[in-house]
């Protein structure tokens, strides 16, 4: 049997939206749901009780910490890692997932794919990853290993990108992390500052991770002001481009919607 974790502050709706599934169409390939909850002051709560979820509070939370809070809490060897925005799709999404496991024990985690891209890379190397950095773990929808977990846990430093210094680190140590061939919906509509504020995490992990150096005030201020003056009038352009072509469209379709 799985064990499902889920990490959730403040998403009642799409916490509800995903427990309604995974009890309606998955509920005899599951044997317990963990809600790892920041200190959520929503409804999550409520939603995670009504589902009858396991529920851990989280202090001083970081990605890699609520993983590893719900991992250590979890009673199975098999750990589905997933966000309240992710759905699993296909009746036998489950079940398909816990053969690569019974078959090879070096299997440390699986990667669902999730994109034309990454079916032909997982295809290109027979459906192993071999660069964990950049093509590793989902933390959004994955499957890790319980066994090995226990001798690698996830990085609670890690403001991001702990699932991809993860799957480096367990594949340096000879365990494996597969491309898996069963699929899930992702979605998620942030505002503005939701946005910035994970490009802003996403960019300090990928400078740590890679042990890149930052760019300069003066590098950074000429990239903004060639951005501004050269491709943000020439984004534009192309847009108004579309848009004039769009409405010489319109024009003309009158005649051709009434011709007689």
């Amino acid at each position: 049997m799985i064990s499902i974790i889920i990490r959730n502050k403040n998403e009642a709706t799409a916490l509800e939206s995903i427990l309604n599934i995974l009890r309606k169409i998955y509920n005899d390939d599951i044997d317990e749901i963990i809600v790892v909850d920041n200190k959520s002051t929503d409804e999550s709560i409520i939603v995670a009780e009504k589902f009858k979820c396991k529920i851990i509070t989280i202090e001083n939370f970081t990605y890699g910490k609520a993983i590893n809070l719900g991992i250590e809490n979890a009673k199975n060897d098999l750990v589905l890692l997933l966000s309240s925005h992710a759905v699993p799709i296909g009746n036998s999404f489950f079940k398909n997932s816990i053969k690569p496991f019974i078959s090879n024990p070096e299997l440390a985690g699986l990667r669902y794919i999730n994109s034309y891209s990454n079916y032909l890379r997982a295809v290109q190397n027979d459906f192993l990853v071999n660069d964990g950095l950049k093509f590793g773990l989902m933390a959004g929808c994955a499957m890790v290993n319980k066994k090995i977990w226990n001798k690698f846990k996830f990085d609670e430093k890690l403001v991001f990108s702990e699932d991809k210094e993860w799957s480096e680190r367990v594949i340096k140590e000879g365990y494996q992390i597969m491309d898996f061939n069963e699929t899930f919906f992702y979605h998620i509509k942030r505002d503005e500052e939701g946005s910035l504020n994970r490009w802003k995490n996403e960019t300090i992990a990928h400078y740590q991770l890679h042990k890149l150096k930052y760019p300069s005030k003066i590098k950074l201020t000429a990239l903004f002001l060639f951005k501004i003056g050269f491709n943000l009038p020439k984004e534009y352009l192309g847009k108004l481009k579309y848009e004039l072509k769009l409405f010489l469209i319109k024009l003309k379709l009158k005649s051709i919607i009434y011709r007689k």
